[in-house]
């Protein structure tokens, strides 16, 4: 079920029209997280770049190693799906922990999504309530989940064909 739901959360392709690849080496080079995780993104997507997963995953640690958010998240579904990396969901979700930490809010849907199918934590409908209505309540949309108040579960809208 993880996998249908989450498949359905793309990555967030960003497009970068006023920075250069070139730039962007540069500042990467000189430890600036932003230039880092946007290399980082562009070889996860393929953005203007034939995607690398090993480039991906080197510039997204770069950028994470400072903290960035973003990065971390992006580190997480890599582990979680086994993107050029072999799949890892006790990692996935240490970094999807550390982008929620420094307030990145799909972080904590995505945690509440690992915690309702038990992948790499142990399943837990609180805990997977809890998770999924605080990146709601922050303003996280989605039309794939349902808050069961009375139960604190959430429910997962079938796919209709």
């Amino acid at each position: 079920m993880l996998k249908k739901i989450l498949l359905l959360m793309l990555i967030p392709v960003i497009v970068y029209a006023n920075q250069s690849i070139e730039n962007d080496l540069k500042l990467a080079s000189l430890g600036n997280s932003g230039a880092a995780f946007r290399l980082g993104s562009r070889y996860l997507n393929g953005e203007g770049v034939e995607k690398d997963y090993e480039k991906a995953k080197y510039y997204l640690e770069l950028a994470a190693e400072k903290k960035h958010s973003h990065a971390l998240y992006d580190l997480g579904y890599m582990y979680l799906y086994g993107i050029g990396v072999q799949q890892d969901y006790l990692m996935a979700y240490d970094y999807f922990e550390q982008s929620k930490d420094v307030g990145f809010v799909p972080a904590y849907f995505i945690i509440g999504l690992m915690y309702y199918d038990g992948a790499g934590v142990k399943q837990n409908d609180k805990k997977a309530y809890e998770y999924c209505k605080t990146a709601i309540d922050r303003g996280y949309k989605t039309e794939n989940i349902i808050l069961d108040h009375r139960n604190k579960k959430i429910i997962i809208k079938k796919e209709t064909e």
